[in-house]
């Protein structure tokens, strides 16, 4: 038994250890469940025992959660969002049809997992996997985050069959010019592996990162109960899986579902959104950010830092190019209304090599 040493002192402390939690953190990925009520629900973990308090050891969120704690690197934290057990009746969907002994009232209805996400969709994190989805609620949400550009949604298909019903539905959505898909599909048939999960701890851990990159993670096992025929359907598709390359256990390819790379959809949100939050923390600090050209000169610094700081990372190929419109050129109208649409901006997102292609020449 140690000695314990005493101090002379007239302050004492009573001292009580508790473990480290932020609540205030941003999540890096997301898991979507259905709640037990039709309520929205959301946490964020920093580690499985806190997250075991909501969510027990047998449940699928808690084991995705543990699979991508298990990541080297990844340290959290994960938002669970719990989402309505019934759809909502959308407001502007309402409408009213008279009869000649009354009338009937009938409403648009909005699935609850897009109400659960709706909720939180600018909480921060990139990607998001699911817990238990239908295939209804996983199409329904799809089609919600394509239309708002936001959150990379990658699901695991537990058959080519499934698969093809996903696939098939985005091809018929996700077509709009000068959008980028955003659904991705990881096809696994074993029911207690979770190569996605893994697949967007890693991603979100390792920015900039292609998933067709990522590899040799502790649940990424060829899976035996799809044949190199399976293989093909599902390269066809523009989705993955987990395959043998040179003996690395790697994704097959890095696409979303509509044909884009997943990082062009990850990396252009990330752009947009780092812009918008420097911006906004400029205006914020500034109590009179006054009209003229010293401001707009500061703003433009702004973006040049920004552009630094993700030329730096490896998400920009070339460093954003300002143009800014001066003072004495904007509109009084835009001066009154207190606006300035005078910015101008292009850069290129960085694209890695996938593939290599070479002529061999051998003499013997």
């Amino acid at each position: 038994m140690s000695d314990i040493v005493k101090q002379t002192t007239d302050v004492h402390f009573i001292v009580a250890i508790h473990a480290l939690t932020n609540p205030d953190s941003t999540p890096l990925v997301a898991i979507t469940t259905k709640n037990t009520d039709a309520t929205t629900k959301s946490n964020i973990y920093d580690d499985l025992d806190s997250l075991s308090a909501d969510y027990a050891e047998n449940t699928g969120v808690y084991a995705q959660a543990a699979a991508m704690l298990d990541v080297n690197g990844f340290n959290g934290p994960v938002e669970v969002i719990a989402y309505p057990n019934v759809d909502s009746n959308t407001p502007s969907g309402v409408q009213s049809q008279g009869t000649g002994d009354g009338g009937t009232v009938t409403a648009t209805t909005t699935p609850g997992i897009v109400v659960g996400i709706t909720q939180h969709l600018f909480d921060g994190f990139k990607y998001l996997v699911l817990d238990g989805a239908t295939e209804a609620e996983i199409e329904s949400l799809s089609d919600f985050l394509y239309a708002n550009q936001r959150i990379m949604l990658v699901t695991q298909p537990s058959s080519v069959t499934s698969l093809q019903t996903l696939a098939t539905h985005v091809a018929g959505v996700q077509t709009v010019k000068n959008q980028l898909g955003n659904t991705a599909a990881i096809v696994e048939t074993a029911t207690d592996r979770y190569p996605a999960a893994q697949a967007v701890a890693y991603a979100a851990a390792n920015l900039p990162v292609d998933f067709q990159h990522i590899g040799n993670l502790s649940q990424f096992e060829p899976d035996t109960d799809l044949t190199t025929d399976d293989y093909d359907t599902i390269a066809g598709l523009n989705a993955t899986l987990v395959v043998n390359k040179a003996g690395d256990y790697m994704l097959l390819n890095g696409k979303a579902l509509a044909g884009n790379y997943i990082d062009q959809f990850v990396h252009t949100q990330l752009v947009i959104d780092t812009l918008q939050t420097n911006l906004q923390k400029y205006l914020n600090r500034k109590n009179f950010p006054i009209y003229n050209d010293a401001t707009i000169k500061e703003m433009t610094q702004t973006i040049n830092a920004v552009s630094t700081s993700l030329l730096q990372m490896g998400v920009l190929y070339t460093a954003i190019a300002v143009n800014s419109v001066p003072r004495s050129s904007v509109l009084n109208s835009d001066v009154a209304a207190r606006k300035y649409d005078g910015f101008s901006l292009s850069t290129q997102i960085a694209d890695d090599i996938d593939t290599i292609n070479a002529k061999l020449d051998l003499t013997l």
